[in-house]
């Protein structure tokens, strides 16, 4: 997801800085089994602290984070768990202000509702003026590790059975390499069985087939995988893309390294989030979130809500990235759980020829069972985006909605109406799939950050609560089957309640 710019991307920060674990505190907290057991002593915690403390004159209604990585606390006085650790400018919903120890904290509402505790010389009255994201470390929990999978360009078999069809004329070459002996021309249509797949030097994919009597290697670009009609795969009596109906939420790996697992998955429950996209891979760093994944999903799952692990390939090295994909949805937690489906944000290598290789490769390696949400640029910020591409691997597509283009400039309601009723009646007609019309079900993925703050928190340029509103009410009347947004923490309080009193 790019540079978080008007272009509207979600990758914006340095793996340092947002490539974050999710953090988990006490391990007593970790062996609460019932969610609602978690919940309730939290604000037994914070009852607690009101009666052992005094009350001091009330606070402003909304108050800001005045620095990077400002703690929230379960209870005053800092002693109890951190439940989050906010980006500088990040708002709050002041309560009551109490003395304990000699320090002044404000109770707080924060997210959906969660309550908490800050120290109240931490937090003003307006954002900073230059808000930063900050580096930190959360309670016992890991700094992330960049975990490469080791360089090689196979080659490695395919599912047995793999065949296809000849999108194009081409050439069967002795090796995969465009370089090598050609063996043989093949016209279009005809039908190969495939058993291996390879990279070549500059990392794109190459088929191994049979035809004719002879074996050679055919570029993946030519070749149009024989896969399940992707709209209406079924996986144990439901609709594969059902994991992502109804409202979601994404997050960088800074938001899931710096909160606590147990609360954010309330908050996510409060706002009524049927599931949560969360950041855990990218090409130069590799499958860095393996660590989000081990303490979020048992979470979420017990919760009833969905984890789709975001994967952002450069596709600069098809090969290289098709393999981290892999890894990615074949990984599986010590407790058993694995991801709900894989999330793809393509916005850097994004020609046809590569975006249909690398998803008809990942569709063949990861199964016809598994979800794959392509996240992918709204038609206004990349007119020529290769749609059909997309719809010919994928099962769900979600642009990126992001309608703040105009720094400085009061967007209404009516607009965010007219902007996202373009973006997904223009994306729907371009999704002619290249062997077939597919018209892939819609996420629409709206727009809760300030894209031009230093670190998307504010409250200068970020969506209204009728701006978001607006977003949601198109959304469903244009029939999608779902909305999220980017991203949680930087989530106004607006924001947030417009979200969670909204019944999708």
């Amino acid at each position: 997801m790019g540079t978080r710019s008007a272009r509207g991307g979600h990758g914006w920060r340095s793996f340092l800085d947002s490539g974050h674990i999710v953090p988990v505190i006490a391990l007593c907290l970790l062996l609460i089994t019932s969610y609602g057991l978690y919940a309730r002593q939290v604000n037994a915690h914070a009852g607690e602290a009101k009666h052992m403390a005094s009350a001091v004159s009330p606070a402003p209604a909304i108050v800001y984070a005045q620095q990077p990585c400002t703690p929230v606390y379960a209870v005053a006085g800092g002693q109890g768990a951190m439940l989050a650790e906010l980006l500088g400018g990040t708002d709050v919903t002041a309560l009551e202000r109490i003395q304990s120890n000699g320090v002044t904290w404000q109770h707080v509402r924060f997210w959906s509702g969660i309550d908490g505790y800050i120290d109240a010389s931490l937090l003003g009255p307006h954002p900073p003026q230059n808000a930063e994201e900050g580096a930190c470390e959360f309670p016992n929990v890991p700094d992330p590790q960049s975990v490469f999978l080791p360089q090689a360009n196979g080659p490695w078999s395919l599912p047995t059975g793999t065949a296809g069809t000849l999108l194009a004329p081409a050439s069967l070459y002795m090796k995969p390499d465009a370089s090598s002996l050609p063996l043989a021309g093949i016209p279009i249509g005809t039908p190969v069985q495939l058993t291996a797949w390879a990279g070549d030097s500059a990392g794109h994919p190459w088929y191994q087939a049979t035809v004719a009597g002879k074996t050679g290697w055919l570029w993946s670009g030519t070749v149009a995988l024989n896969e399940p009609n992707p709209v209406t795969q079924m996986v144990n009596g439901h609709t594969i893309w059902s994991p992502v109906t109804g409202k979601g939420m994404w997050f960088t790996n800074y938001q899931a390294h710096h909160a606590d697992i147990n609360a954010l998955v309330h908050a996510a429950k409060l706002a009524g989030f049927t599931h949560l996209y969360a950041e855990v891979a990218i090409t130069q760093y590799g499958f860095y979130g393996q660590n989000t994944l081990d303490r979020l999903l048992p979470v979420a799952h017990a919760a009833g809500i969905s984890v789709i692990a975001w994967v952002y390939p450069n596709l600069d090295n098809i090969t290289a990235d098709l393999r981290l994909t892999q890894a990615v949805a074949q990984y599986v937690t010590k407790s058993g759980d694995h991801a709900d489906g894989i999330a793809t944000d393509i916005e850097e290598v994004d020609d046809t020829a590569s975006v249909y290789s690398y998803g008809q490769l990942v569709r063949a390696l990861v199964g016809p069972g598994t979800l794959l949400v392509a996240t992918v640029y709204h038609p206004f910020a990349q007119p020529y985006y290769p749609y059909a591409a997309i719809a010919a691997s994928w099962n769900v597509i979600a642009p990126m909605d992001y309608w703040h283009g105009r720094h400085y400039h009061q967007y209404t309601a009516d607009e965010v109406h007219q902007f996202v009723t373009d973006s997904i009646t223009t994306i729907r007609a371009a999704m002619g799939g290249l062997t077939a019309t597919v018209t892939l079900p819609v996420e629409e993925l709206g727009q809760t950050y300030d894209m031009y703050s230093g670190d998307g928190t504010g409250n200068q340029a970020a969506p209204t609560t009728a701006e978001v509103t607006a977003d949601m009410q198109t959304a469903r009347a244009l029939g999608c089957i779902g909305v999220s947004f980017f991203e949680w923490q930087t989530t106004t309080q607006q924001e947030w309640s417009a979200i969670t009193s909204f019944q999708w």
